[in-house]
């Protein structure tokens, strides 16, 4: 069965008075867009990426874990618009740690497919919870939302989404990890 996605973006470009036979820039848009939210959306057919963890020895306390300032990007589900920005991920282990570079996919995976923020940190929080199984974990996620930026309000801000599980609910150690996070901040 053939694919009418182009077909159909370009009936759409052409009913916002666009002309895709005058314009030679247009000539291959409906294409090049199609592949683009294919790519954007792959996290939507696609299994959570794997964690690559190791046991460690339950004796030694070994203290949080901090990775902090990883970029992402997503799609607005609301308004098919970016929003991107930085996740900062801090677990106390249980008996396992994550291989560094599985944050990063997890992250990558969840926000490949249309999405809010506010469910994005969540989703993320809640993968890596029910994997690692850590004594306590906190994600803080920054973005800007251009949906924001481009229309409603038209104003530049960051929007500051939390999630925390067992031992980084509250407490002083939360307090020390947010304060590592803000350190590490790198504008937007």
């Amino acid at each position: 069965m053939a694919d009418d996605s182009p077909h159909i973006l370009a009936s759409f470009l052409e009913s916002l008075g666009l002309d895709l036979a005058a314009d030679p820039e247009l000539e291959r848009t409906p294409e090049r867009v199609t592949e683009l939210l294919r790519d954007l959306f792959g996290g939507l057919h696609e299994e959570p990426p794997p964690i690559s963890a190791f046991e460690i020895d339950t004796a030694v306390d070994h203290g949080p874990v901090v990775i902090a300032a990883l970029p992402f990007k997503s799609m607005c589900v609301h308004h098919l618009l970016p929003f991107f920005g930085a996740i900062d991920v801090a677990y106390v282990p249980g008996d396992r740690m994550i291989g560094f570079g599985s944050v990063g996919r997890v992250v990558d995976h969840f926000a490949r497919r249309p999405q809010v923020q506010e469910r994005l940190i969540v989703q993320v929080a809640d993968y890596l919870e029910e994997t690692l199984e850590p004594t306590g974990l906190l994600v803080r996620l920054r973005a800007r939302q251009l949906c924001m930026e481009m229309r409603g309000a038209e104003k530049h801000g960051e929007l500051i989404s939390f999630a925390a599980r067992g031992s980084l609910v509250a407490g002083e150690r939360r307090q020390e990890l947010l304060a590592e996070f803000r350190a590490a901040e790198r504008p937007l």
